[in-house]
């Protein structure tokens, strides 16, 4: 959490100190969103399609925090191809102990 916000130059209290998350009713600090965005990242640029894809669009909707030492789960399920665009739509989704931490849609070009 540290090196994100050291990174991202966001020092919101609700993802690095337990006393003032809990303070705002959660049961300790929150994940960053951009971490969990950095991992959609990952999937599409790595795995769903690959190195030759480049992310067009994204929309994603946060449903649930996400605490700091949660293990989240990201699936990636290809909803659409365009073999004449070359694209691809995909439906993400995160969660956690069963909960939906985020859904998301995107659009991916693939070269």
């Amino acid at each position: 959490m540290k090196a994100f916000a050291d990174l991202s130059g966001d020092r919101n209290p609700l993802h690095t100190d337990a006393v003032f998350a809990k303070s705002k009713g959660f049961g300790g600090p929150v994940v960053y969103g951009g971490l969990i965005v950095a991992q959609v990242s990952r999937l599409i640029g790595m795995h769903l399609p690959g190195r030759d894809a480049t992310w067009t669009r994204l929309k994603i909707d946060f449903r649930s925090p996400l605490m700091v030492g949660q293990e989240g789960l990201l699936e990636g399920r290809v909803l659409s191809v365009s073999d004449a665009v070359r694209m691809l739509k995909l439906a993400l989704k995160v969660s956690a102990n069963g909960t939906v931490i985020a859904k998301a849609s995107a659009e991916i070009l693939v070269k």
